[in-house]
């Protein structure tokens, strides 16, 4: 009576605690983003909120070039994603690089054309917004004007410093005379020290762009004319459903372009394109691994117990254990990282092992099913008291999300087993009694392993690999080394690259205040600074707001009038009367500015949220990052943001973490284990879940990888698998029964997690690898446990 007022209390609760994990789930915070891993006395909120805004801006930029093939030879079309990667690689190599044919010259007008008719068709694609891609003279004409009109609003100091040179009146009286300098007198009138062509040749120094016949261009090593397109996605366009959508329409309407032109090629750029490929292949890979999977599952579970109620009470216990799990933290943590309990879902294999035994013990058992239960409560609360403890360890995490993850896990763990031990037997009472599986091979394979030449080669072998792969373990914390790149979009990105003379290796500095005129202060200080590391060859270059602060306008205007009036007199001595009209001190504000043609270029740099204002500063080809990050601790508010950098920092910051976790795993295995069965067996247990961790990490180094997050995580679980087995092996005495059941659980593991050995995502591979391998030699060790006493009433 009380085990069936106990299973009802149970259901009782789960019910209860789904409606409100439920209901707690749409009032909480659900973080998403890998930086909100870290730890939170590192960066405050606004700062996040703020480099989230950039980040996403950056992943929201998309660019197309439009250009000549060279011929109808190389015009195949590179679709990047949708093909197979044989068709992409392909198309690949025909379009490498931009720079491999000269296209005629004679082409450009349908050059222009197609592009012209590309554009017309990107706009229909309601994802986009803010294409740029034509400039018209009227655009251009009010651009000038503007800079013209406002002046003082961009003079740098390298031209503060050309106009204070005491040879200044000479180059201008070499202008004035030129028949070839196109000097006006209305302009001299206006603008005697010539500052707006000074303006207008600073500004163009560094782009790499033209424009011809309204089109943005850009020209290759060869010569080549390519029309380039810039657009940026809507917000609600970086979700995985609508960046598929768009991608498939982008390479629809190039492939429709690109049969109409022959001669025309279109590349394209954004991080939207890789991530729907990544997208796309994991969803490709989940559907035929996870069929493959659930087949195997169920034919495996039917053939050793011949009924579906194992396979039925295995997704219930592990439905107990998540469902209690996500209640308890709902209660208790006020936010949940679905980054961490997707991590967690990996202690799934630890949990339905109970099942496994409980439902192999009961098929050619005599007693009812509660006394089997009783027998196998004792091994079973072992394996769960020795998982709780380590994950005990990693709950005293200061890290929040690491303590997080332990107690998803130690709830997991805990209702899983309390659903195996309290509610299972009900369901498995009348299971149907027969003979298992394979019985005499396993009884033969018990005896062969354990040949005392076999068990020592084997142990020696498992200790001398152990041995090499941990003098030549090598760690791995860069994420960008998990990712799959597909040689079509890479290509086409470095083309593109090439084309506006930009790198791949971008870096930030991120400048914060309370308002906008503070912040261009600011800006000033640190586009002095980082023109000095500039010269110094720290940086290759940089790219930042050209607009000075309102006080620097208003002393600019001074300057140039103060030295107006000089040059005046200097040309005065030289035979030429000038009186020129005085310089106008009109300031521009950061808000007018960005909101102008003239300033459409920088806009994606500046935020302005609802107590401060944000700029970024686009640093390339950085080369002394710690001489960039002193220069940014010079500045106030200034932060230096290395996106890659601070996500393999976090990468490092768990993997150390989790070695820890391994460590501390293996010391609560050797504590727990001495207590149940004396140091001598505990100590033996502790050595073969070291060897199945040496054999899974040489196996891993084999296969040419480094110790990463993703291969510990694999370690983590493969130790809370292990010492189920040895638990199970040693206090049993019905080896062959047990061996059955191991193996059964073995199989199960291999099948849900061993195919994930084929994906071609290599962070899912390295956890895959590190697991099999190391379950596989668990299973061989596990044979040569040593034996507790085992009284009648034992398993």
């Amino acid at each position: 009576m009380s085990r069936k007022f106990s299973a009802l209390l149970l259901c009782i609760f789960l019910v209860i605690a789904t409606c409100i994990s439920f209901y707690r789930l749409k009032d909480m915070t659900i973080e998403t983003s890998v930086l909100s891993l870290l730890p939170q006395s590192t960066d405050n909120k606004g700062q996040r909120e703020i480099e989230a805004e950039f980040i996403q801006r950056l992943n929201s930029q998309v660019i197309f070039a439009i250009g000549g093939t060279g011929g109808a030879d190389s015009a195949s079309p590179l679709h990047s994603n949708k093909k197979s990667d044989k068709t992409s690689d392909e198309a690949s190599l025909k379009k490498q690089a931009i720079v491999s044919e000269k296209s005629n010259p004679s082409d450009n007008t349908r050059l222009h054309e197609a592009a012209d008719r590309f554009i017309e068709e990107l706009n229909r694609i309601p994802s986009l917004k803010n294409i740029t891609a034509k400039i018209s003279d009227e655009d251009k004409l009010q651009s000038a004007a503007f800079v013209y009109k406002y002046k003082t609003a961009f003079l740098s100091a390298d031209l503060k410093k050309e106009l204070e040179a005491d040879n200044y009146s000479l180059k201008l009286l070499s202008k004035l005379y030129s028949g070839f300098s196109g000097v006006s007198s209305a302009e001299i009138q206006n603008d005697l020290l010539l500052v707006g062509r000074a303006l207008a040749a600073d500004f163009s120094k560094d782009n790499s762009l033209k424009i011809e016949n309204g089109h943005l261009v850009a020209y290759d090593d060869k010569g080549d004319e390519w029309i380039l397109v810039f657009a940026v996605l809507n917000a609600d366009s970086l979700s995985t459903e609508v960046a598929s959508q768009f991608t498939t329409q982008t390479d629809n309407l190039i492939d429709r372009i690109e049969k109409e032109y022959p001669d025309i090629s279109i590349i394209k750029k954004g991080a939207v394109f890789y991530s729907d490929y990544a997208a796309s292949t994991s969803q490709r890979e989940i559907t035929i691994l996870g069929s493959v999977t659930t087949v195997g599952i169920f034919c495996l579970i039917f053939f050793v117990f011949r009924s579906f109620v194992p396979v039925f009470l295995t997704i219930s216990s592990i439905l107990c254990g998540i469902i209690s799990a996500l209640f308890f933290t709902t209660l208790i943590y006020d936010e949940i990282n679905l980054i961490i309990i997707g991590m967690c879902l990996s202690v799934i294999g630890i949990v339905c092992d109970y099942t496994i035994y409980f439902t192999t013990l009961r098929i050619g058992a005599s007693e009812s099913a509660a006394d089997t239960i009783r027998k196998l409560t004792k091994p079973l609360s072992f394996a769960v008291i020795t998982d709780l403890c380590a994950y005990l360890i990693i709950l005293l995490s200061p890290v929040k999300a690491v303590s997080q993850m332990a107690f998803f896990c130690m709830c997991t763990i805990s209702f899983a087993c309390l659903f195996v031990i309290i509610v299972e037997p009900f369901f498995l009472e009348h299971l149907k009694r027969t003979k298992l599986p394979f019985e005499s091979f396993f009884k033969g394979y018990l005896t062969f392993i354990r040949q005392p030449k076999l068990r020592i080669s084997i142990i020696s072998v498992l200790c001398f690999i152990s041995l090499s792969a941990l003098f030549n373990l090598k760690t791995n914390d860069d994420p960008m080394s998990f990712q799959s790149m597909p040689k079509a979009l890479k290509t086409q990105e470095m083309s593109i690259n090439r084309l506006i003379n930009t790198s791949e290796n971008l870096k930030y500095l991120m400048l914060s205040a309370k308002d906008d005129e503070t912040l261009l202060e600011n800006n000033e200080k640190i586009r002095e600074l980082l023109a000095i590391a500039q010269h110094d060859g720290k940086l290759k270059r940089f790219l930042s707001v050209k607009i000075n602060s309102e006080k620097s306008q208003l002393e600019t205007c001074l300057f140039l009038n103060d030295r107006k009036d000089k040059i005046e007199n200097e040309l005065k001595t030289r035979g030429l009367e000038i009186k020129a009209e005085d310089y106008r001190c009109e300031t521009l504000s950061a808000e007018d500015y960005f909101a102008s043609r003239a300033g459409e270029l920088y806009r994606n740099l500046y935020y302005r949220g609802d107590d401060y204002s944000s700029l970024m500063v686009v640093l390339e080809d950085v080369s002394d990052e710690k001489a960039i990050q002193d220069l940014a601790a010079l500045v106030d508010g200034c932060t230096y943001v290395d996106h890659r950098g601070k996500l393999t920092a976090i990468f490092k910051m768990y993997r150390e973490i989790f070695f820890r976790v391994i460590l501390g795993f293996m010391l609560c295995i050797l504590v727990v284990s001495t207590i149940r069965a004396g140091f001598i067996k505990a100590l033996a247990g502790t050595f073969f879940s070291a060897l199945s961790i040496g054999t899974a990490l040489f196996v891993l180094l084999l296969s040419g990888f480094e110790l990463n997050l993703f291969s510990e995580l694999g370690l983590i679980v493969l130790l809370g698998i292990g010492i189920n087995y040895n638990i199970f092996m040693s206090n049993s005495k019905l080896e062959v029964t047990s061996i059955i059941a191991i193996f059964t659980a073995l199989a199960t593991t291999l099948m849900t997690i061993g195919i994930l050995i084929f994906s071609s995502v290599d962070a899912i591979k390295c956890f895959a690898i590190c697991l099999v391998t190391g379950i596989i030699c668990a299973f061989i060790l596990s044979a040569y446990m040593p034996k507790n006493k085992i009284t009648n009433d034992k398993v």
